[in-house]
């Protein structure tokens, strides 16, 4: 499985973002995709992530701080979100990049371009820490079903996106081989918290 790494800035290389120890937010693994994806040689200079109420509160207890993640990172905001809209969207810009939080459903939750080819991918949270059960099938399985249902364009790169962890990745390595998977063409797709993504090929 091919892999490659985001190296940050030296005042970012290790930042305190207060993230649960324990699992990746579906939000986090949107927004390091995209930034990852942005500094890919080729890549567009803007990327929209779609995230929901879901992804950052449950009730009233903030669960994913997208203003700290992303200040964090390195990414300014540049843009408050507009008059009626939820309070984590808005626009982040890190050196000539510019990546775009919204909270549309149905568009993807990330979508950017590389070489003129556009990328839209569906992101899944995940344990980080091994737990009874098997949550991992269950959230790739719901991550290539939301892929599927994508309207995309034959020259489209789509991807399904899942924490970096050992279980993910034993999984992606069998199923990305699996026929009717390669037959779709869809990306298994793994992003670690240290920003490394691998399973990206974009040949």
């Amino acid at each position: 499985m091919s892999s490659a790494n985001f190296e940050p800035a030296a005042d970012e290389a290790q930042p305190d973002l207060s993230l649960p120890a324990d699992r990746m937010p579906e939000a986090e693994v949107a927004l390091r995709l995209a930034g990852f994806i942005l500094s890919l040689p080729g890549s567009g200079a803007m990327a929209s992530v779609a995230i929901d109420a879901v992804s950052i509160k449950v009730g009233n207890a903030v669960v994913f701080d997208i203003g700290h993640f992303m200040t964090g990172m390195g990414w300014e905001q540049v843009k408050e979100p507009q008059v009626g809209r939820s309070a984590w969207t808005g626009a982040y810009r890190r050196g000539d990049k510019t990546i775009r939080v919204h909270s549309r459903p149905g568009e993807g939750d990330v979508v950017t371009m590389v070489e003129g080819r556009r990328i839209i991918a569906e992101c899944q949270k995940g344990p980080l820490a091994r737990r009874a059960g098997s949550l991992e099938v269950s959230l790739l399985t719901t991550a290539l079903g939301q892929a599927l249902l994508f309207d995309v364009s034959a020259a489209d790169i789509v991807i399904a996106a899942v924490p970096d962890t050992p279980i993910f990745r034993r999984l992606v390595e069998t199923w990305q081989k699996r026929p009717l998977i390669r037959r779709a063409g869809i990306r298994l797709v793994l992003v670690a918290r240290d920003g490394s993504v691998s399973g990206l090929d974009l040949q």
